[in-house]
């Protein structure tokens, strides 16, 4: 009999458990919460002690999450298998995020994968380009690199099924440079 924090582990492939992401990377701000966790920003630990480059994890739950007066079951363990399955197949190439490490304590899995400080595309476009809108080349550009995803997609027999505005990220918040990332998550 084992405490009930502490759940087997679900991803074979990790690169290590909760001290090893900790030791990696200095937790700063939360970035977006969901129904089985949150995002944080975190920092690469350099050997100095400064931070390094900025990345976002993904943090889940192993077991079911009490939040906002509602009892969530537990995320299913194949989900989570799938998920990391295609982020490490399309390698962060061709617009997609890319994946950087997994790792995994007794309660939580930490996916730690491209910052997108952009944001998603329906705030980029708000924001950014306010009242003027979307030039011609920009929706171009836009097009171009979510087809190319797509394609990328199709490539190894993965359809997405969920493409909309806040599944597609920008890494910066510059006009007229929009480099987008397709975000992959299970429903």
């Amino acid at each position: 009999m084992g405490c009930l924090s502490s759940k087997p582990d679900i991803l074979a492939e990790n690169n290590g458990d909760g001290k090893a992401f900790l030791d990696k990377y200095a937790v700063d701000k939360i970035l977006g919460q969901g129904e089985f966790g949150l995002v944080k920003l975190v920092h690469e630990k350099k050997a100095d002690g400064s931070d390094g480059p900025s990345y976002a994890a993904k943090i889940l739950r192993k077991g079911m999450v009490f939040k906002d007066n509602t009892l969530y079951s537990a995320i299913k363990p194949q989900v989570l298998k799938i998920e990391c399955k295609i982020l490490r197949t399309l390698a962060g190439k061709h617009h997609n995020l890319k994946l950087l490490g997994v790792y995994e304590s007794q309660s939580v899995i930490y996916i730690v994968t491209d910052l997108c400080a952009g944001g998603d595309m329906f705030h980029y476009v708000s924001d950014v380009y306010g009242d003027t809108g979307l030039r011609t080349e920009d929706v171009s550009r836009i097009s171009f690199q979510l087809f190319d995803a797509v394609c990328h997609c199709a490539k190894y027999g993965i359809i997405h099924r969920d493409i909309k505005v806040s599944c597609v990220y920008c890494m910066c918040r510059v006009l007229s440079s929009i480099l987008i990332r397709v975000l992959f998550h299970q429903v």
